[in-house]
């Protein structure tokens, strides 16, 4: 697997289990984000993929 893949992967993986600490420990998306120490840099893009995961 390539660097990139890798790294997408194991973004996916992050977002898998922020999604299940939201579930299971009722945090909102900027809890679970602070919780993983995800970096500010990164913030917008977890977040847009995060909500991509919920119906409106």
């Amino acid at each position: 697997m390539n660097d990139v893949a890798t790294m997408e992967a194991l973004d996916l993986s992050v977002i898998r289990n922020i999604l299940r600490s939201m579930i299971n420990e009722h945090w909102s998306v900027s809890e679970a984000l602070d919780e993983y120490d995800v970096p500010e840099e990164l913030r917008d893009e977890y977040e847009e993929r995060i909500s991509k995961c919920f119906i409106d």
